[in-house]
């Protein structure tokens, strides 16, 4: 599971480096990880397995529609995005149990960076 919990973690990470030239690729990857959680966890229907498959779904939503935005539609569709991962990632912290999540410690963190540098119109670091 966490394995999967980092493909999406590096699922968002792509997709805000990503410029809205190149988002395309960073969407199928988003969706297929995604995917491949909600096959994986439809067994747990724990209040935060739940509202982690929700807030997922919403973030596949936003990013099918990222593709035909550009300019300031671009960026509103971001900082939305934005919001829903910083609930992915409050679901996250509540699900994986303490002494695993520093496996994916670095993984949120650098999300979060990445997050704040395409807020502030930074450029995208590797």
């Amino acid at each position: 599971m966490e394995k999967i919990l980092q493909d999406i973690l590096n699922a968002g990470i792509a997709l805000f480096r990503a410029g809205e030239g190149t988002v395309q690729n960073a969407v199928k990857e988003v969706q297929r990880t995604f995917e491949q959680l909600k096959e994986k966890g439809a067994q747990d229907n724990s209040d935060q397995a739940v509202k982690l498959r929700k807030a997922l779904d919403d973030i596949v939503v936003q990013t099918q529609g990222l593709q035909t935005k550009a300019g300031s539609a671009y960026t509103d569709a971001l900082a939305q995005i934005e919001q829903l991962y910083k609930s992915v990632i409050e679901q996250i912290q509540k699900i994986v149990p303490p002494e695993r999540l520093n496996e994916l410690k670095d993984k949120v963190e650098e999300l979060t960076k990445v997050i704040q540098q395409k807020r502030a119109g930074g450029p995208p670091h590797q």
